[in-house]
Formats: C-alpha cells, structure tokens, sequence
C-alpha cells in the first residue's frame, strides 16, 4: 500500500497577481490567464497516472475555481473548502502595488504588516492535519494560497522554499506533515 500524500497547488493567476498585487484574503477571481493554468495543471496531472481520492479548496474564489477546473480533467468534484486554507492576511498593504520589490522584501513586508509567520504556519499545519484526519487513508488534493502554502511546507520540509508560481504543485506525504512541529 502507498503512503498517503497530499498534493498542494497554488491557484491560478488573478489580475492582482498579474499587477503584482497583494492579495491575501481579498477574493479576486481567475482571470483567463489562471484559468488557462488550471486546465493545464490539470492536463498534466491526469496525464501523470497519479491517484486523488478527494479534491479540497480555500473558499476564496480563485482556490475554489482552480480546484473545480483541476477536477475536471481529473474526474474529481471539489468535496469542501476549508476556511483556514485562505491566504495569509496582508493588514494594511493588502491590495498594495509590488513591482520593483524582490521577494525578500515583499516577505519583510507581509510579516511587518499581515499575519505572523507563525500562526501561518500554524493554522497551516492544523487545517493539512484536519483534512487528513477527515479522510483517512486518503490521497487529497489540496488547492490554495502561495504564501500559506510556502510558510507551511518550509515547516514540513524544513526548507526555505521560494515563492511560488501560479499553479505549481508540491506533494508531501502525511507522515511528514504530521511529524512536523
């Protein structure tokens, strides 16, 4: 038997994202740009020969549609979003213009500004060990935010890993998640 793992992509692009913009918990929807990355996110992992047992989202919109696009070229139907997959909270500079910014001091910024790096890496880990114990045994794809995932998976893995791309996908397994602390 294979180990359980769960599968993590980043939503598609928005026009936030686009205009390099923060997002967090605003809820901006896909542009056609995000969409066309779904499906292609999608193509490829239903040509990969992987198995999803469930498919989960962020109840923001752009997680939410990524996630229903994905499941339809996987054949799976979103089974339920989580609260506690939404991007970070960004305070007082969401929605604010982040070109000619590098990606250590948007990071300085955010953790000035939003939400603690530690309670999002916290209530990351909580909400991955929720939907494991939610479906036991099962493989889940899980689709939310950039930076919720990032901050938690560097935990997991203890790594430092770079921002992610629109619609870049990254497994662990549970066993990992579970094991981090």
């Amino acid at each position: 038997m294979s180990e359980t793992t769960l599968t993590l992509i980043r939503h598609g692009q928005t026009d936030w994202n686009l205009q390099r913009r923060l997002q967090g918990r605003s809820d901006i929807p896909l542009n056609d740009t995000g969409r066309e990355q779904a499906r292609a996110v999608g193509r490829e992992l239903a040509a990969s020969g992987g198995h999803w047992d469930v498919l989960v989202s962020s109840p923001l919109q752009r997680a939410r549609e990524t996630a229903q696009v994905i499941g339809r070229e996987i054949g799976l139907e979103l089974s339920r979003t989580y609260e506690d997959l939404v991007e970070r909270a960004f305070g007082d500079v969401e929605g604010r213009d982040c070109t000619g910014m590098g990606d250590d001091e948007r990071h300085a910024m955010m953790e000035k500004h939003g939400e603690a790096t530690e309670d999002v890496v916290q209530r990351g880990l909580s909400v991955l060990r929720t939907i494991l114990a939610d479906f036991p045994g099962k493989d889940v794809m899980v689709v939310a935010h950039g930076t919720l995932i990032r901050l938690t998976l560097d935990r997991v893995l203890d790594t430092e890993l770079p921002s992610l791309e629109n619609g870049q996908v990254l497994t662990v397994t549970a066993e990992q998640v579970l094991s981090a602390d």
